[in-house]
Order: C-alpha cells, then structure tokens, then sequence
C-alpha cells in the first residue's frame, strides 16, 4: 500500500469514523427486509411508498453515514485539513442522520406526516451539521487537486440535494404547491445520485486506487475537468427540468451519464493494470459497481424501467462499492491507531495484527457472492416480481454478514487497545 502524501498523524480518533461505519449496515438490513416483506409489490414503481422509504434507507441510513464518516476521516488524512469540532460535528451527524433516515422511512412507506416531518428535518440538519465544517476543512485543504476538486463538487451537490429534498417533504405534507412535483424529484434525485454521490466517488477513487491497489493515476484531464463538468451538467439538466424543458434536460442528463460512464469504464482500466495481481474481495466490488454504473446508464439510455436504474445505481453501486471499501478502511483504521498506541506506550513485546489478518477473506468473499446474488435477483424482479422477496432477503444477509465482519475487526482493536493500555 502507497501512504506517501497521507497525514496519518492528523487523523481523528477512530471511534469517530467507526460508528458511522458500524451503524450504517443496519440500514441496508432494513431495506432488505422492508424489500422481502413488501414483495412484489415494492418494484413495480418508484412512486411506492416502499420504493420511497428503501431509498432512503439505503441513501440516508447507509450511503450517507458511510460517506460523512469517511469524509471526517479522510479530509485531515489525504488534505492536512481537520474538520473543526469532529468530535460533535461526527455525534451530531451520527445521531440526526441516523435518526433522519429511521424518520423517512417511517414517513414515506407508512404515510406518517409526523414521523415524514421529523425525519425530513432530522436528515437535513445532519447533513447541514456536517457540510459546513467540512466545508471548512475543504477551503483550507492542501492535497490532491483532483481530489479536492470533486470533494468540493459532491459538497455543493449535497448542499443542493438537501434543500431539494426540504422542499419535497413540504410540498409532501401540503404547505407549498409545486406546478410539476415528479421534474423537482428527477432533479432531487439527480443532485443526490449523481451530484453527491456520484462526485465523491470520483475524488475516493482518485485517491485510493493507486494507494490501496497500486494502480496507475488516473488520466491528468479527468482528474482536473471531470467533476466540474459533471456538476455543471447536472445544474444545467435539472434546470431545464424545472422550466418544463424536457429535450434539453434529457440531452445534459445523457451527456453527464456519459462522463460517468467514462469515468467507469477507466476505473475498470486501471484495475486491470494495477500491479498487485492479487485478487481480494474489494475487487470484485469495484467491478461490480463500475459495471452496475455502465448497465444503468445503457437502461436509462434505452427507456428501461425507472425502477431498474434504481437497482442499478442504489444496490449495484451505492450499497456495493462502500462494502468493498469498508473491508480496507476499518482493517487500516485498526492497524494504524493500534501501531500508534503501540509507539506511544512504547509496548513492543506485543505484536500487533497486521491489515490482512484483521478481516476474514473468506467470509469477505461471502459477503460478495450474496450481494451479487442479491443484485441479479433485485434486478430481475423489476420483470419478474416474484424475485423481490428472495432478493430483500439476501441483500439483508449480505449487509448482516458486513456488520458481522465490522464488528469483528472493532473487537479486535478493543482487545489490543486494553493489552496495550496495561
């Protein structure tokens, strides 16, 4: 692994990071049971109160917390930027996204205006509570610029993303009236899909592909223009949905699909000439997701089922690709604070756990047949709603068995954390 150019001695206390990571997976549990549960019927359009409340538990409970985690800890590690206050910046995000997302859910799949209210209000000062610190941090950053640039785009995506989505759950409980509410939830979804999600997964690959899987950089122009691009044509495509200019917004929307496509298709190119052959779980992950990218903008392209490219994008990249990096993350989190505590309390008759040896491979294998398998049955339940069920059962296994494995390696690091404190 290449950590040259990393701040390892300004990251935050692992705790922080860790129980966003933790928690997150209960939420892809949620929506694989609210999916076996609910069946057929779940799929059959994305207007389902269901469809709505596995969205957001899947967006909110669990992208949204792995990503504000990782964020509180990667920004002071690879930009020499902490986040001021982390310490209550990360509990109050933890605690309002978490109950954010539960709230939503609750809101949208059992028609509770209440619960839609808190939910809706919990969720966005979460994210508000973290964004302007980070914010911060980001002005201040000195890294990687390609990094940065996309950091910074995906911070400005989910700042818009969360007024988008306060206004939605207004207009949902009746106060104000929208004259085309289905353009403002295309652009909320766009703005969070593509914008937030989409652009910090670019600057996270930026960085970490060369560092965890020895891979080239990737191509000089993209690391500069690519996320400014995608920003600006994500902005120029739902404004032209909210002014009822469907050609145009349908044009900017395939061209940004485009250079996320480009940006896939790289990804799977570089992997390929990394030069570690080895091949481990996060892999497969990577793969998946890429490919999973490519299928859902070919879909989209060729007018599939919107529920389809919701699949596509939310349980083929958005809840995949994070498992596959927790799998690196937590074990190099683990083994970092434990050499640090070691160094510090001058303890070197204990011998720490080495990356390898802190997460079982072969249940991180596991981990990865079930969620492919889960993935194949989700989407084929978009056709064959009998599918559905199996499918929601076996995505929550899949995100059972990534608790299990988390769990295990934050065991680990309490175990040696209290050898090394005797």
């Amino acid at each position: 692994m290449d950590t040259g150019g990393l701040s390892l001695d300004q990251a935050p206390p692992i705790d922080i990071p860790a129980r966003f990571f933790l928690t997150a997976p209960l939420f892809a549990i949620a929506a694989g049971l609210l999916l076996a549960w609910q069946g057929p019927t779940l799929l059959v359009s994305r207007w389902m109160p269901g469809a709505l409340a596995a969205t957001h538990l899947i967006a909110i409970g669990y992208l949204g917390l792995i990503m504000c985690g990782a964020l509180l800890q990667m920004l002071p590690v690879i930009a020499g930027a902490p986040v001021p206050a982390v310490r209550l910046v990360g509990t109050l995000t933890h605690l309002l996204l978490t109950c954010g997302a539960a709230g939503l859910a609750l809101g949208l799949g059992g028609g509770d205006s209440a619960a839609l209210l808190a939910g809706g209000v919990s969720a966005g000062l979460g994210f508000l509570a973290f964004v302007f610190p980070a914010a911060i941090a980001l002005v201040r950053a000195r890294g990687v610029p390609g990094t940065l640039l996309a950091l910074r785009a995906a911070a400005i995506a989910l700042v818009v993303t969360v007024i988008l989505g306060l206004l939605l759950v207004a207009v949902v409980l009746g106060w104000p009236r929208l004259p085309d509410f289905s353009r403002a939830v295309d652009a909320h979804a766009a703005w969070g899909l593509m914008g937030w999600v989409g652009l910090l997964v670019i600057g996270v690959a930026i960085q970490v592909l060369p560092m965890f899987y020895v891979t080239p950089a990737y191509p000089a122009p993209m690391r500069r223009w690519l996320a400014p691009a995608l920003l600006i044509g994500i902005a120029g495509a739902s404004v032209a949905w909210i002014i009822g200019d469907a050609l145009l917004g349908r044009l900017l929307f395939g061209a940004t699909g485009l250079g996320f496509v480009g940006f896939a298709v790289t990804t799977l190119v570089l992997i390929r000439r990394r030069q570690r052959p080895r091949l481990d779980p996060t892999l497969i992950h990577w793969w998946s997701a890429m490919l999973s990218l490519c299928m859902a903008a070919v879909s989209w392209a060729f007018a599939a089922p919107p529920t389809l490219v919701g699949v596509l994008l939310l349980v083929g990249l958005g809840v995949g690709l994070p498992a596959g990096m927790l799998f690196k993350i937590m074990p190099f989190l683990t083994w970092f604070h434990l050499q640090h505590r070691q160094l510090a309390a001058g303890r070197f008759d204990l011998r720490i756990p080495h990356m390898g040896g802190l997460l079982s491979i072969r249940w991180a294998q596991a981990q990865v047949g079930l969620h492919l398998l889960a993935l194949g049955l989700l989407c084929g339940a978009v056709f064959v709603p009998a599918l559905a069920r199996p499918g929601g059962l076996i995505l929550a296994l899949s995100s059972a068995v990534l608790l299990v494995l988390l769990i295990g390696v934050a065991r680990t690091y309490r175990r040696f954390a209290e050898r090394l404190a005797l």
